[in-house]
């Protein structure tokens, strides 16, 4: 992905040569793509502001972008009051596996808690295994998952 990401900032760097139009520093780190990233190295390219534009699009559409994985529902209820114990069950599971996602879907009338962002049944099911004691009843759902962060 590195790769992929410093290849299209070498090609935006050399096209601008042959244009005349408003320039504009564009510094990788306001990217945001590679938030754990503590090197004190610094790329800094001049290109045109409309490629700056186009970029940072390109960049927030890949983010919402998701594929088809597996997840472990923890939750499911409905009611007046499911919305309130969903948001509950994602706070006592962030408390205990900080570095899994969950999230609230809601399918009308049901709220439900999902949680991992799995891409093998193999994966859930090593997930699965580690919240059943404080989740009973959980179980694994094929469904759309975010893409892993860089």
């Amino acid at each position: 992905m590195k790769i992929k990401v410093l290849s299209i900032f070498l090609l935006l760097s050399v096209l601008p040569f042959g244009l005349k139009a408003q320039q504009a520093i564009y510094d990788i780190s306001d990217l945001e793509i590679f938030p754990d990233d503590n090197s004190t190295a610094t790329v800094r390219i001049h290109c045109d502001s409309d490629l700056k534009a186009i970029e940072k699009n390109i960049i927030a559409g890949n983010k919402k972008r998701q594929a088809y994985g597996y997840s472990v529902q923890i939750f499911f209820g409905s009611g007046s009051d499911a919305q309130e114990k969903a948001e509950n069950t994602v706070k006592d599971f962030k408390k205990d596996f900080q570095d899994e996602e969950a999230n609230i879907v809601y399918e009308a009338p049901y709220f439900k808690v999902h949680a991992g962002n799995c891409r093998s049944r193999l994966e859930a099911m090593r997930l699965k295994k580690q919240v059943e004691d404080k989740f009973p009843g959980c179980f694994i759902i094929e469904c759309k998952i975010g893409y892993p962060k860089l």
